[in-house]
Protein backbone atom coordinates (compact mmCIF):
# COMPACT_ATOMS: atom_id res chain seq x y z
CA UNK A 1 0.00 0.00 0.00
CA UNK A 2 1.39 3.40 -0.95
CA UNK A 3 1.55 6.18 1.64
CA UNK A 4 -0.08 9.54 0.87
CA UNK A 5 1.62 12.46 2.61
CA UNK A 6 -0.46 15.61 3.12
CA UNK A 7 0.90 19.11 3.91
CA UNK A 8 -0.92 19.43 7.23
CA UNK A 9 -3.06 17.19 9.41
CA UNK A 10 -5.16 14.39 7.93
CA UNK A 11 -8.90 15.09 7.90
CA UNK A 12 -11.11 13.26 10.42
CA UNK A 13 -12.91 11.54 7.55
CA UNK A 14 -12.00 11.07 3.91
CA UNK A 15 -12.98 14.24 2.09
CA UNK A 16 -11.42 14.88 -1.34
CA UNK A 17 -12.65 18.48 -1.49
CA UNK A 18 -11.24 21.87 -0.64
CA UNK A 19 -7.48 21.78 -0.23
CA UNK A 20 -7.40 18.00 -0.82
CA UNK A 21 -9.43 18.14 -4.04
CA UNK A 22 -7.80 15.62 -6.36
CA UNK A 23 -10.38 13.10 -7.64
CA UNK A 24 -8.01 11.51 -10.17
CA UNK A 25 -4.96 11.37 -7.88
CA UNK A 26 -2.89 13.45 -10.28
CA UNK A 27 0.44 15.19 -9.73
CA UNK A 28 0.40 18.13 -9.65
CA UNK A 29 -2.95 18.34 -7.90
CA UNK A 30 -5.76 20.29 -9.61
CA UNK A 31 -6.57 23.75 -8.28
CA UNK A 32 -8.26 23.34 -4.86
CA UNK A 33 -11.87 24.29 -4.14
CA UNK A 34 -13.30 26.80 -1.69
CA UNK A 35 -10.01 28.53 -0.92
CA UNK A 36 -9.86 31.94 0.84
CA UNK A 37 -9.82 35.28 -0.97
CA UNK A 38 -6.47 35.73 -2.73
CA UNK A 39 -4.79 38.38 -0.64
CA UNK A 40 -2.91 39.38 2.50
CA UNK A 41 -3.22 42.47 4.69
CA UNK A 42 -0.52 43.00 7.30
CA UNK A 43 -0.76 44.77 10.63
CA UNK A 44 0.60 48.30 11.06
CA UNK A 45 4.32 48.26 11.85
CA UNK A 46 6.12 51.04 13.73
CA UNK A 47 9.61 51.55 12.25
CA UNK A 48 12.16 51.31 15.06
CA UNK A 49 15.32 53.24 14.19
CA UNK A 50 18.69 52.33 15.68
CA UNK A 51 21.82 54.48 15.96
CA UNK A 52 24.25 51.69 16.91
CA UNK A 53 26.71 49.73 14.75
CA UNK A 54 26.00 51.59 11.51
CA UNK A 55 28.25 52.12 8.48
CA UNK A 56 30.04 55.44 8.05
CA UNK A 57 27.73 58.19 6.89
CA UNK A 58 24.55 56.57 8.25
CA UNK A 59 23.27 58.08 11.52
CA UNK A 60 20.10 56.01 12.05
CA UNK A 61 18.63 52.95 10.36
CA UNK A 62 15.39 50.94 10.37
CA UNK A 63 14.27 47.85 8.47
CA UNK A 64 10.91 46.62 7.18
CA UNK A 65 10.32 43.20 5.62
CA UNK A 66 7.28 41.62 4.05
CA UNK A 67 6.51 38.01 4.90
CA UNK A 68 7.70 35.41 2.42
CA UNK A 69 4.83 34.99 -0.01
CA UNK A 70 4.03 31.61 -1.53
CA UNK A 71 2.52 32.73 -4.82
CA UNK A 72 1.97 29.19 -6.15
CA UNK A 73 0.52 27.34 -3.14
CA UNK A 74 -1.47 24.98 -5.36
CA UNK A 75 1.82 23.28 -6.36
CA UNK A 76 1.49 21.38 -3.07
CA UNK A 77 1.33 18.07 -4.95
CA UNK A 78 4.83 18.54 -6.37
CA UNK A 79 6.64 19.85 -3.30
CA UNK A 80 8.55 17.84 -0.71
CA UNK A 81 6.27 17.77 2.33
CA UNK A 82 9.13 18.18 4.78
CA UNK A 83 10.64 21.10 2.88
CA UNK A 84 8.01 23.40 1.43
CA UNK A 85 4.76 21.44 1.26
CA UNK A 86 3.70 22.55 4.74
CA UNK A 87 4.00 26.27 4.09
CA UNK A 88 2.69 27.28 7.51
CA UNK A 89 5.63 25.47 9.13
CA UNK A 90 7.95 27.54 6.96
CA UNK A 91 6.27 30.82 7.92
CA UNK A 92 5.14 31.70 4.42
CA UNK A 93 1.88 33.39 3.40
CA UNK A 94 -0.19 31.64 0.73
CA UNK A 95 -1.67 33.86 -2.00
CA UNK A 96 -4.40 31.92 -3.84
CA UNK A 97 -4.46 33.85 -7.12
CA UNK A 98 -5.03 31.54 -10.12
CA UNK A 99 -1.55 30.89 -11.51
CA UNK A 100 -0.40 33.62 -9.11
CA UNK A 101 -1.39 36.11 -11.81
CA UNK A 102 -1.85 39.83 -11.35
CA UNK A 103 -0.85 40.35 -7.72
CA UNK A 104 1.29 43.17 -6.34
CA UNK A 105 2.72 44.10 -2.96
CA UNK A 106 1.60 47.53 -1.78
CA UNK A 107 3.58 49.25 0.98
CA UNK A 108 2.38 52.56 2.43
CA UNK A 109 4.53 54.41 4.95
CA UNK A 110 2.79 57.10 6.98
CA UNK A 111 4.03 59.72 9.41
CA UNK A 112 6.47 61.31 6.96
CA UNK A 113 5.50 64.82 8.10
CA UNK A 114 4.97 64.00 11.79
CA UNK A 115 8.25 65.76 12.66
CA UNK A 116 9.88 68.66 10.76
CA UNK A 117 13.04 66.67 10.04
CA UNK A 118 11.21 63.46 9.04
CA UNK A 119 12.36 63.26 5.43
CA UNK A 120 15.49 65.44 5.65
CA UNK A 121 18.47 63.29 4.75
CA UNK A 122 16.29 60.19 4.41
CA UNK A 123 17.32 57.37 2.07
CA UNK A 124 15.09 54.36 1.33
CA UNK A 125 16.48 51.24 -0.34
CA UNK A 126 14.60 48.15 -1.51
CA UNK A 127 15.70 44.53 -1.97
CA UNK A 128 13.74 41.74 -3.66
CA UNK A 129 14.33 38.07 -2.87
CA UNK A 130 12.97 34.97 -4.57
CA UNK A 131 13.29 31.28 -5.42
CA UNK A 132 11.32 29.22 -7.96
CA UNK A 133 10.55 26.23 -5.68
CA UNK A 134 12.53 26.14 -2.39
CA UNK A 135 11.81 28.69 0.35
CA UNK A 136 15.00 27.70 2.18
CA UNK A 137 17.03 28.99 -0.81
CA UNK A 138 15.48 32.46 -0.93
CA UNK A 139 18.09 34.86 -2.35
CA UNK A 140 18.48 38.38 -3.71
CA UNK A 141 17.41 38.67 -7.34
CA UNK A 142 17.90 42.41 -7.89
CA UNK A 143 20.55 44.98 -7.13
CA UNK A 144 19.56 47.18 -4.21
CA UNK A 145 17.33 49.96 -5.57
CA UNK A 146 17.13 53.51 -4.26
CA UNK A 147 13.42 54.44 -4.02
CA UNK A 148 13.90 57.59 -1.92
CA UNK A 149 12.14 59.89 -4.41
CA UNK A 150 8.84 58.12 -3.65
CA UNK A 151 9.05 59.51 -0.08
CA UNK A 152 10.02 63.11 -0.82
CA UNK A 153 6.86 64.61 -2.31
CA UNK A 154 5.86 66.44 0.86
CA UNK A 155 2.78 64.26 1.47
CA UNK A 156 2.20 62.68 4.90
CA UNK A 157 2.54 59.19 3.44
CA UNK A 158 4.13 57.41 0.49
CA UNK A 159 2.89 54.37 -1.43
CA UNK A 160 5.29 51.95 -3.13
CA UNK A 161 4.36 48.92 -5.23
CA UNK A 162 6.37 45.79 -6.00
CA UNK A 163 5.57 43.14 -8.60
CA UNK A 164 7.31 39.76 -8.37
CA UNK A 165 9.24 38.60 -11.45
CA UNK A 166 7.41 36.61 -14.09
CA UNK A 167 5.52 39.17 -16.20
CA UNK A 168 2.33 38.71 -14.21
CA UNK A 169 2.77 34.93 -13.66
CA UNK A 170 5.18 35.00 -10.76
CA UNK A 171 7.80 32.80 -9.21
CA UNK A 172 6.72 30.67 -6.22
CA UNK A 173 8.47 32.40 -3.30
CA UNK A 174 8.94 36.16 -3.04
CA UNK A 175 9.87 38.73 -0.39
CA UNK A 176 10.60 42.48 -0.26
CA UNK A 177 12.86 44.19 2.30
CA UNK A 178 13.20 47.95 2.82
CA UNK A 179 16.04 49.83 4.52
CA UNK A 180 15.46 53.35 5.89
CA UNK A 181 18.63 55.38 6.49
CA UNK A 182 19.28 58.91 7.75
CA UNK A 183 22.35 60.40 6.09
CA UNK A 184 22.10 63.58 8.21
CA UNK A 185 22.62 63.66 11.98
CA UNK A 186 19.43 65.01 13.58
CA UNK A 187 20.47 64.16 17.14
CA UNK A 188 19.87 67.76 18.23
CA UNK A 189 16.25 67.58 17.08
CA UNK A 190 13.30 66.63 19.28
CA UNK A 191 12.21 63.04 18.81
CA UNK A 192 15.47 61.72 17.37
CA UNK A 193 15.98 58.99 16.23
CA UNK A 194 12.27 58.15 15.86
CA UNK A 195 10.51 59.97 13.01
CA UNK A 196 7.19 58.19 13.85
CA UNK A 197 7.00 56.26 10.59
CA UNK A 198 4.38 53.51 10.38
CA UNK A 199 4.27 50.94 7.56
CA UNK A 200 1.12 49.23 6.29
CA UNK A 201 1.24 46.61 3.56
CA UNK A 202 -1.03 44.36 1.51
CA UNK A 203 -0.66 41.84 -1.31
CA UNK A 204 -3.47 41.38 -3.82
Amino acid sequence: MSEQRFPGRNPDTYDPSGYFYNPTGSLPFPFPQGMPSPGWMGSSTFLNFSTADLPAGVFARAFWSSPIFNLRPYFRGLQNNGLVGNTNAQGTVDIWLPSGAGGKLWVQVGGLTALPWGTSGLRVLSDELSHPFDVSKLALITRQEDITTEFLGGAPSALSTFMPPGNGYPVSFYQVRLTFDYLIDHSAEAGWPSPRFVADAAYY
